[in-house]
């Protein structure tokens, strides 16, 4: 049976991304309600975003900054039986809103989409299958992956975290003690950006695959600390050094 699913994207100086994705989304079947939570308050992506309201149920909501805070405020606002959570420079499928509902129909609370990374390169082939492979195996899934919730079940955890980093690795942590996460059938393609920067020339040509592997490292050890638990302050700090 269709659900009625609201899409959240928190966003931040994200005009061009918000952009495509509303031209991916408005190809997606029978989206219920979208709602946009800026904290940049960029006028560029409010106008665009009240212009394609004419098209689709979409809204734009100014927030403080901090993307945890900014998906609770779009919680509040959304009234969808189910919530999505999307990263805003991902791409989903066609008959996404079809394969949440009937994951919903099979009990299924709290789940992923099955991630891929828009950088054909092997290293990020490898990444997105150790990826798919975490949601399996130890059913742990990140925001670039498409979370997705009940009401009840987001109710039930009192939202995510607001905490600078790591919201969404806390949030499948507690969820799972409740329902286990569930990877759906249904891709979504995100962004490789943050493997590709912030390294200088370990990002560049032949040495570009140490910048992506220093990152895949790095976010390991951050998990790590986190469960042991560094504060999310600190580890924020470390995250943008």
């Amino acid at each position: 049976m269709k659900k009625k699913i609201s899409i959240i994207v928190p966003i931040y100086k994200e005009f061009e991304n918000v952009k495509k994705l509303l031209d991916n989304l408005m190809r997606v079947d029978n989206i219920y309600e979208l709602i946009f939570v800026d904290s940049s308050k960029d006028e560029k992506s409010q106008k665009y975003i009240e212009k394609m309201s004419k098209r689709i149920n979409v809204k734009y909501i100014a927030s403080e900054k901090g993307r945890s805070v900014q998906m609770n405020k779009g919680y509040k606002e959304s009234s969808g039986e189910l919530v999505l959570f999307l990263h805003c420079d991902s791409i989903v499928e066609k008959d996404l809103i079809k394969k949440i509902s009937e994951a919903e129909d099979r009990g299924i609370y709290f789940g992923c989409l099955s991630i891929y990374f828009d950088d054909n390169s092997w290293l990020m082939k490898i990444c997105g299958y150790q990826s798919r492979k975490r949601a399996i195996k130890r059913k742990i899934a990140f925001g670039d992956q498409g979370m997705f919730f009940t009401r009840e079940m987001f109710d039930a955890l009192g939202g995510f975290k607001e905490i600078p980093i790591m919201e969404d690795y806390d949030i499948s942590i507690r969820a799972n003690k409740i329902k286990t996460l569930v990877q759906i059938d249904s891709k979504i393609i995100t962004s490789s950006r943050k493997f590709f920067s912030g390294r200088g020339f370990l990002n560049k040509g032949i040495f570009r695959c140490i910048g992506v592997l220093l990152t895949m490292y790095e976010m390991q050890i951050l998990q790590k600390q986190f469960r042991n638990g560094v504060s999310p302050n600190e580890l924020v700090k470390k995250y943008y050094k």
